[in-house]
């Protein structure tokens, strides 16, 4: 009897490698009922709107965090069945998932790296697509103060919805940038976020997108909360 109804096992996986450091899999089709997931996943969690502290002040993030009900989360049979295929396909155990609900194509996030992971040179980070295909942007990292290599010239484009698993790989949290810009859409887009890393290589201390921006002798503040 197959288990995994909710997934499929062998749908084709399209690496991208990103340079020689990092790669980006792309399975379309991964899950078989993402209509049926979309909805329940909605339905189940609890979206709750955050707020990011942007140098004295919070702002409104575009877009909702959800919250999964005590032991809920894993009596999701997509949950259950793409946790286990993600470690038995690449042999590391993940946390997750973490929810995130774009209402429509006004809702975005944009360009960043999982550095609260800390250790950035080997990572793993997983990410089912439920709903409207949307662009996911890939941007080389580079040098900042070289302006011909913040542009878009290098960019990798992907349009995961519908059920497709994505995963980047390697250093890519560490070499690259990724993120959802907005989009010219109503439908909402629903992403189930693993994430698994080495902790090997140097740590990376900076700060990162959550963390405020703030210019004062004042104690420093978190940088994201849920609006009250």
């Amino acid at each position: 009897m197959d288990l995994d109804l909710s997934i499929d096992r062998q749908a084709p996986v399209q690496r991208t490698w990103l340079g020689d450091t990092a790669w980006v899999d792309l399975v379309p089709g991964f899950v078989r009922s993402p209509d049926t997931a979309f909805r329940d996943v909605r339905e189940a969690v609890e979206w709750r709107q955050s707020e990011v502290l942007r140098y004295d002040r919070y702002v409104p993030e575009r877009r909702l965090i959800g919250q999964w009900p005590a032991r809920v989360a894993h009596t999701f049979a997509l949950v259950r069945h793409t946790h286990l295929h993600l470690q038995a396909s690449y042999r590391q155990a993940f946390t997750g998932p973490a929810a995130i609900l774009y209402r429509n194509g006004d809702d975005f996030q944009g360009l960043h790296s999982d550095r609260e992971m800390t250790w950035l040179d080997e990572t793993l980070i997983a990410i089912v697509v439920l709903g409207t295909r949307r662009p996911f942007v890939l941007r080389p990292r580079g040098d900042w103060t070289q302006r011909h290599e913040t542009d878009a010239a290098h960019d990798v484009v992907l349009m995961p919805g519908e059920g497709d698993l994505l995963v980047m790989g390697g250093a890519c949290q560490r070499d690259w940038l990724h993120g959802v810009p907005a989009a010219a859409t109503e439908a909402e887009r629903i992403s189930l976020t693993w994430r698994w890393t080495s902790r090997r290589g140097r740590p990376d201390t900076a700060p990162g997108y959550f963390d405020g921006r703030q210019f004062s002798d004042r104690p420093r503040r978190p940088g994201t909360r849920f609006a009250p």
